[in-house]
């Protein structure tokens, strides 16, 4: 169960709030993302839930402050999250705005919390309710601003369920050279749809686009715990962004990951 205060909290947010609360609570969370004091940062965002306990973002940032938690608990607060504010938006943004969603600056906090939720699932080895947000996600938001894709395509091919890989992929096709994630989803796609000389082929593609990755996603080097801060195409920093996406994907299908350490062409990139 969440903790009483929290769901006391979050049960307020679906009432009226007023303009002038809601827009007094943006501030004390604006001030507490610019505070270099925890305590001062930690006092905004409990005055802004106060406000106006619809306002998502400083939820999530209040979240950090809560460590007992239990992963259930997370969860649960993530899922209240969500859910008060796709209340707030009401159900007649959710149908003005499906497939531009991240175009109205109002919805940004609820995909946001959405997607929060949706990491936190997968982080809980919940992989099929995780890709089920993320599936409703893309449907509102068919752009991805948020990058979603890279993830759903890694959790698609760890379930098998190669005719949305396929979807991505065709979706996606000038990632697969200008993304690691996508160029190696490919290989694993073509391996499992039996198409090994396409499979093989790939892997030249793969390599071309980050011959970092390969070390990662094989378990040859430990994935850091500080994740860089920004990447380019190519570069270690994708392959580590990525590294863990493209071992989920991989390490559910054991028998391709024997296959790609046995390519010949491989053996001097590890």
């Amino acid at each position: 169960m969440i903790p009483s205060n929290l769901s006391l909290s979050l049960e307020r947010a679906a009432r009226e709030i007023p303009r002038g609360a809601i827009g007094e609570s943006l501030n004390c969370y604006y001030d507490a993302m610019e505070s270099d004091d925890e305590d001062i940062a930690y006092e905004l965002l409990q005055r802004a839930v106060a406000l106006d306990p619809g306002n998502a973002d400083a939820w999530l940032e209040l979240m950090s402050f809560m460590p007992k938690l239990t992963t259930e608990q997370h969860l649960e607060v993530l899922e209240n999250i969500v859910k008060r504010a796709a209340e707030r938006l009401g159900g007649k943004m959710f149908q003005d705005g499906a497939g531009h969603f991240w175009g109205i600056h109002e919805t940004r906090p609820y995909m946001r919390a959405r997607a929060a939720y949706a990491n936190a699932l997968y982080q809980a080895g919940r992989l099929t309710e995780s890709c089920a947000e993320v599936d409703a996600m893309l449907q509102l938001n068919p752009n991805d601003n948020q990058g979603l894709r890279y993830r759903q395509i890694s959790v698609a091919l760890a379930l098998g369920q190669l005719d949305k890989v396929r979807t991505l992929l065709e979706q996606n096709e000038t990632e697969i050279r200008y993304n690691t994630v996508f160029a190696w989803a490919k290989v694993l796609e073509r391996y499992l749809s039996g198409a090994m000389e396409e499979a093989i082929a790939q892997i030249k593609v793969a390599q071309q686009q980050n011959s970092h990755s390969l070390a990662y996603l094989l378990g040859h080097r430990k994935i850091p715990k500080n994740q860089p801060d920004r990447y380019s195409p190519g570069s270690k920093e994708e392959a580590i962004c990525f590294a863990e996406d493209l071992q989920t994907a991989w390490n559910a299908h054991l028998a391709a990951k024997m296959w790609l350490k046995s390519q010949k062409e491989l053996s001097k990139s590890v």
